[in-house]
């Protein structure tokens, strides 16, 4: 009797030593999973899912994970050329727009000069051309934002006095300022200095000078500040109703602030935040009191 138990008692032990081995292993091979799945977030890893054991289970599991993983990076390739493909379709119609839009403006422009027109047909005639201009305004954002999305070319960097080139940018705003009787608020110290790409950095600044000719109500601000951490860049207007804004939208392509706003496609600051991205400048957009602002931190 006492050899039965003895044996039943080996038994048992062998039996939960085998099954305490099955649980190390397990969890083992679930952190070693957890550590591949990591680094498969990676689109530069390519090293096929791995156990550290037989088992068939593992075996079978690792083997779907790794399928499923090389489904997932076609689609991505696949995808990605379909993008740039895409966009060099918008690309090229953006630019067949833009020649006969660029013409018919020419041909308008010459009959609105030969004054041989009735009042009728002068006020005719300067609808068609607003419309025309603003048809070519759409084709060269498209064309710009198709450029922007699908550039590979590598950035220019090099010093630039961001205090200059704000300065030009801002002494060309002195026209609608003033026909419009808006109260500027510069603040643009001397010789700040950063590194950027020409023409990003003035892309993005165009882009910030058009967005707040067109919504600026009757107040508009531009502050240039440096501390010991960062170069912020900070600008701001009032708007007629901001009941309606979401700014955690503006940055969306196609999103306006007033849809009844006569000009703008939308594209303006979804083409700032791609370009601060690309220079890895962050831009955020803030509301407060109805007044919007911009802020871009170097």
């Amino acid at each position: 009797m006492k050899i039965l138990l003895g044996t039943i008692c080996v038994c048992l032990l062998v039996i939960l030593c085998v099954l305490l081995w099955k649980y190390i292993s397990l969890k083992r091979n679930i952190r070693h999973f957890s550590q591949e799945l990591d680094k498969l977030k990676s689109t530069d890893y390519r090293q096929p899912m791995k156990v550290t054991d037989f088992d068939k289970d593992l075996v079978e599991l690792a083997v779907k994970v790794n399928e499923h993983t090389d489904i997932q990076r076609q689609l991505g390739v696949e995808y990605e050329q379909r993008k740039q493909q895409l966009g060099t379709v918008i690309s090229g119609i953006s630019h067949d727009f833009r020649t006969p839009l660029t013409a018919s403006l020419g041909y308008l422009q010459m009959i609105e000069k030969s004054g041989e027109l009735s009042d009728k047909s002068v006020e005719y005639l300067a609808v068609a051309m607003q419309k025309n201009k603003y048809l070519k305004e759409l084709s060269d954002e498209f064309f710009e934002v198709t450029k922007t999305e699908n550039s590979n070319e590598n950035l220019s960097l090099e010093d630039i006095n961001l205090s200059n080139v704000l300065t030009e940018a801002l002494l060309e705003q002195h026209g609608w300022i003033s026909e419009r009787n808006i109260t500027a608020n510069f603040d643009v110290p001397d010789g700040i200095i950063v590194q950027a790409d020409v023409h990003c950095l003035t892309r993005i600044l165009s882009n910030l000078m058009s967005n707040a000719q067109k919504y600026t109500a009757d107040s508009f601000g531009v502050s240039l500040k440096r501390d010991d951490k960062r170069i912020t860049l900070s600008v701001s207007n009032t708007l007629a109703d901001s009941s309606n804004v979401d700014v955690s939208r503006v940055f969306e392509p196609f999103y306006r602030m007033d849809s009844r706003t006569a000009g703008g496609s939308g594209l303006g600051l979804y083409v700032i935040k791609l370009l601060c991205s690309r220079m890895n400048w962050n831009v955020i957009a803030k509301l407060d009191s109805g007044i919007f602002t911009v802020e871009i931190c170097f």
